[in-house]
């Protein structure tokens, strides 16, 4: 019976989901094009200077934590969608979670390498 009741939110969920890390990814892209218009010409380290700034770091990493989970949402629905087997949507779900945790892990680095 709790099952039953609480499904309906699911859709909902992932629906909200897409929707704000939708809005955060625009948001942020839009900050990026406004600001590299503004200054376009950056040198090595006015630019390291300004990816250290620890409200730009987190920024970006929030940035990269929302474009993994609104792509892991869209793919898993795409996913559950059109392959008919359960073994076919487990191998699926498997190696896209695999790249999505492998590109995290390495834009990870390169954001905790940069913020030296």
């Amino acid at each position: 019976m709790v099952d039953s009741v609480s499904r309906p939110t699911h859709g909902l969920r992932d629906w909200l989901l897409q929707r704000f890390t939708a809005v955060y990814l625009g948001c942020f892209l839009l900050y990026l094009m406004v600001h590299f218009y503004n200054q376009p010409q950056h040198d090595y380290q006015q630019w390291h200077d300004w990816i250290r700034h620890p409200a730009m770091t987190i920024a970006s990493a929030a940035f990269i934590l929302a474009l993994l989970v609104h792509g892991w949402v869209g793919m898993r629905d795409v996913v559950l969608d059109y392959a008919n087997t359960l073994r076919a949507r487990l191998l699926l779900l498997s190696l896209i979670a695999l790249v999505f945790i492998g590109c995290g892990l390495w834009a990870l680095q390169i954001l905790l390498l940069s913020a030296r």
